[in-house]
């Protein structure tokens, strides 16, 4: 039986260096994960965190140092690795499907998947196509997956950024238990009071560096929060504005499916933030969807003119708002082709392009070696970056805004807010749809509380009661 301190760590990280043009993305890391813990591993976005998860578990090689692990090594990426046209339990057992002979047994494979989500407190239909799936049902694939392969060491990378709360609290419950039967666990997180709360020790990296690291029970949210920027976190604007006439207006729309809507009426107006809450499912794809015209829907969705300026932020980046191969200039011209400043007579004019994308670096601290690196090669921060500063680089009359802040560390998340306060402040009527309650809170002006397909409730933002919100999200009457 293994004894002592040195015996208990299950992944040990040594000098970890890595380089990419004209980025040092990790600079001489040790790091230690050991049997039984969960270790939070934070930063600002582009400080190396997933790079050094990603060299941990094999995906990358390192340019200097070791990795010694002790048994199997999973992880949970951050963007999904995920084969769309198969069904979840295809995915989830993927080349370890049980077999009758030398046919795969169907029954048994949905069964195993089943139990395990059951188990887990992940409940997923195993036959559902993964292209079909949510954002946040395509998290939990990605976790059944790698849970399934029972790790002796498992790295979460933004794991919980598109749960739900009351999922969040089975997810923990689950990594919870890992870890008291000896799985050793390390979350990259931005959510600090996951790390507060879930975590016993912290490792905070700025910059390719460890900056601090130490017992979650010696420090405090406030602190690591410090520690990951550098200093005091940027404030968010403030929330006075002047309330005009409405800029869309919705009614009695309706759409198809389980997770569609049942006659929602909203109006939002210029100037104001219009927050909707809910846990995923209950039709806030739908409400995107129809009013960014992607689907067909009975009801009126309409603007105040034809001519309304739109900006949107999709709640998938990877998958609706970026080709991940191309440049960030490319990608700052992608989709706004109504927008003049775009056309050189019948081309694409990259010069302005250029100069949107140095603008959208500046005002969100974009962290890129260039303006051309393909934007795969960045954070998921700073790809959520880009996508938020493309959405408002034109000043829009009205903005879709779908989980804004979603895989981004707490600077930038106060950074982008303050950056939509300032929108509304200037006249833009924005919609704001969020499974981050805290956020959804701090911003709207007005709370929608969508279930079900229908709205269940509303509240003036600066006096909704938290507990009222949660029973209406939960399907109280």
């Amino acid at each position: 039986m293994e004894t002592g301190r040195a015996m208990s760590v299950a992944l040990a990280l040594r000098g970890i260096r890595k380089t990419f043009p004209g980025v040092v993305a990790v600079d001489g890391v040790d790091l230690d994960v050991r049997r039984g813990e969960i270790h939070a591993l934070v930063g600002e976005n582009g400080a190396g965190k997933s790079t050094l998860a990603r060299i941990a578990f094999g995906e990358l090689h390192a340019d200097a140092g070791s990795v010694e692990a002790h048994g199997t090594v999973g992880l949970v990426h951050q963007h999904f690795e995920l084969v769309g046209r198969l069904r979840v339990w295809q995915n989830v057992l993927l080349g370890r499907e049980p077999r009758t002979g030398w046919r795969i047994d169907t029954r048994a494979a949905r069964a195993r998947v089943t139990h395990l989500a059951q188990r887990n407190g992940l409940s997923i239909d195993p036959d559902a196509l993964v292209e079909d799936l949510p954002v946040g049902m395509r998290q939990r694939v990605e976790l059944l997956r790698e849970l399934e392969r029972d790790p002796a060491v498992l790295l979460l990378d933004e794991p919980t950024a598109a749960l739900a709360p009351g999922e969040i609290d089975a997810f923990f419950a689950t990594i919870e238990q890992l870890a008291h039967n000896g799985t050793a666990v390390l979350v990259v997180t931005h959510k600090l009071n996951e790390v507060m709360e879930h975590a016993q020790r912290v490792t905070v990296m700025r910059h390719g560096k460890i900056v601090e690291q130490t017992q979650i029970a010696r420090t405090s949210a406030r602190e690591i929060a410090q520690a990951m920027v550098g200093g005091e976190l940027p404030a968010i604007a403030q929330r006075a504005a002047t309330v005009l006439a409405p800029c869309l207006s919705i009614r009695d729309l309706r759409t198809a499916g389980a997770a569609g809507l049942r006659g929602v009426d909203l109006d939002v107006r210029r100037g104001e933030i219009v927050g909707i809450a809910g846990v995923e499912g209950n039709g806030q794809s739908a409400l995107a969807d129809a009013i960014a015209g992607m689907i067909t829907h009975a009801g009126t969705v309409a603007f105040a003119s034809p001519h309304t300026t739109v900006g949107i932020v999709p709640q998938d980046r990877a998958r609706e708002a970026l080709v991940l191969g191309w440049s960030l200039v490319e990608n700052v011209a992608f989709s706004r082709f109504q927008n003049a400043r775009m056309h050189a007579g019948p081309f694409v004019n990259f010069a302005n392009a250029r100069t949107d994308a140095q603008t959208i670096a500046q005002r969100f601290d974009v962290r890129a070696a260039t303006l051309d690196v393909p934007v795969a090669t960045l954070s998921g921060g700073n790809q959520q970056k880009i996508v938020v500063g493309r959405a408002l680089v034109d000043h829009p009359e009205f903005l879709l805004a779908y989980n804004p802040t979603r895989g981004i560390d707490v600077g930038a998340a106060a950074l982008v807010q303050s950056r939509l306060v300032q929108a509304r402040n200037d006249g833009a009527a924005i919609l704001l749809i969020s499974f981050e309650l805290d956020e959804i809170l701090a911003l709207a002006d007005r709370v929608l509380v969508l279930f079900n397909g229908s709205i269940a409730g509303a509240f003036d933002g600066a006096s909704a009661d938290r507990g009222e919100l949660g029973r209406l999200m939960a399907g109280g009457a």
